[in-house]
Order: C-alpha cells, then structure tokens, then sequence
C-alpha cells in the first residue's frame, strides 16, 4: 500500500475498498517473496488445526505416560488418529450439499457409535443405521452387511 498514490484512479478504488471491506495482514521476521507469503501462511494454518484436532479430538492432551517410548507411541497414536479425521473432515466439506451440510466427523463418529447389532451364535444380525450414518458409508463407499455368518463354533 505504501507504494501506492491515492490520487490514481485505481489506487482511489482500492482504498475504498478497504474502507469497506477491510484488510488483512501478516507479519514476519522471514523475509519471504510476496508470492510465498499466503502459501507458508495456509500451510501454518493447517498444522494448527492439526495439533487442535489432537488436543481436542484424539486425546493428545492430557498425556500420562511412564516412559520415553510410551509418549513416542502415544504421539504417532494420535497423530494419525489426527490425520485420519483431519482426512475425513476434508472429504465432508469436499462433498457438503444440503443433507451433509451438518455432517462433521465427531458427529459422524457418535453416530457410527449409535451403530447397533444383534450377536447370534452363528450369526451377527446388523440393525438399519442412522441417516447421518448411512451418509458417511455411503460418502466413504463403505457396504454394510445385513448380516456376518460366524460358522459353527
């Protein structure tokens, strides 16, 4: 903006503009090319919401751990336990119309909780899931079985 005269026509334009709407900016110790700054500022976005979908969602936080090689175990646990929601959440916004709009993936998980069967001897009988469910296998191709044959015990 600095390099810009406020008497030109175009520059008049965008100054309102601003006035209007707003503006926003980032600032860095790096000195990056202007065309890299929006880019290293989306990609620091996305590890942040990683590390939160971690914290809140997979159970990164709080750690109780013995050893060394329990928290190292424990933090590639819930890293891709992270990955895999942060992967499923992506895929629902990739497909979002107006019956998953409301879909997001803990609200996905607790209904795939509510997922109910019946256990048989030789049989597992699988009862109709959820709406909100049947639309996460169905956006996952995943074939729900009406019934599993255990065989003879």
């Amino acid at each position: 903006l600095n390099h810009l005269d406020p008497d030109s026509g175009t520059s008049t334009e965008l100054f309102e503009k601003l006035e209007s709407e707003g503006f926003f900016i980032l600032a860095s110790s790096n000195e990056l090319a202007i065309e890299e700054i929006l880019p290293v500022y989306y990609t620091r976005q996305q590890v942040e919401q990683t590390f939160d979908i971690g914290k809140n969602y997979t159970g990164l936080l709080p750690v109780r751990i013995q050893s060394e090689e329990c928290l190292k175990g424990h933090l590639l646990i819930t890293f891709i336990a992270s990955m895999i929601v942060k992967r499923i959440q992506l895929e629902l916004l990739n497909h979002e119309n107006k019956r998953t709009k409301k879909l997001n993936p803990i609200s996905l998980f607790q209904k795939l909780g509510y997922q109910r069967c019946s256990v048989f001897e030789d049989k597992i009988i699988i009862h109709e899931a959820d709406s909100k469910a049947n639309q996460g296998y169905k956006l996952f191709k995943i074939k729900v079985p009406e019934e599993l044959n255990l065989g003879s015990r």
